[in-house]
């Protein structure tokens, strides 16, 4: 008899969320195989006159709308950094509440992120800024125009990053090593861009 292909990885559709409580960035890509396709982005807005319970609120059904729309499967969130100050750090941290509701509410399971690990995961370096990690995101996604916001790029990276620690945590549990181009599942253009991030601390350069 032939041999039987081994049967073909379901889809992950990953919700990225760059937690706050004025503005959330949100990113939604989706895992084919090796294929990774980015299917929305952007920024839920509040008024930053009204008070914090209200904007939560504006915040969390917007975010309900999303998740309505783009189905996706899992979610990953950036956990609080603790760099900041007690009352800045405390605020974020109830956004990041409000959130993480929304997406349990809708049965996902959701992963926390640090800042430093989303950046080093997309950039190569644990400290690099956010412009750079929105044109890294551009690079490894494809994207030809620029995210609305700082924040939707930031909540793309943080879907990459969930991908990419995904792969890694494949290629841990088979013995193959660090993630590398076309293998662990991975795309085979981010895990080559990200290797290379990886071995230089800075973006890949273009061919």
């Amino acid at each position: 008899m032939p041999p039987v292909a081994p049967p073909k990885p379901a889809p992950r559709r990953v919700l990225g969320i760059d937690p706050g409580t004025r503005l959330l960035g949100w990113g939604v890509i989706e895992q084919r195989g090796r294929d990774v396709e980015v299917l929305g982005h952007g920024v839920l807005r509040a008024n930053p006159r009204d008070d914090l319970p209200t904007r939560l609120g504006v915040l969390a059904r917007a975010l309900r709308e999303v998740v309505a729309r783009h189905r996706p499967s899992e979610a990953a969130i950036e956990e609080t950094f603790h760099g900041r100050s007690a009352r800045a750090a405390l605020s974020l941290g109830e956004g990041r509440g409000a959130a993480i509701v929304v997406v349990a509410e809708a049965g996902l399971p959701v992963t926390g992120y640090a800042n430093n690990v989303v950046k080093r995961a997309v950039t190569g370096a644990g400290r690099a800024g956010k412009e750079r990690v929105q044109a890294m995101v551009m690079r490894l996604l494809g994207l030809k125009d620029r995210p609305e916001t700082l924040d939707a790029s930031d909540a793309l990276a943080v879907a990459l990053c969930h991908l990419q620690q995904a792969a890694a945590g494949h290629l841990k549990r088979t013995g193959a090593g660090l993630p590398s181009a076309g293998r662990g599942g991975m795309s085979p253009r981010i895990a080559a861009a990200l290797k290379a991030a990886d071995r230089s601390g800075r973006p890949a350069r273009r061919r």
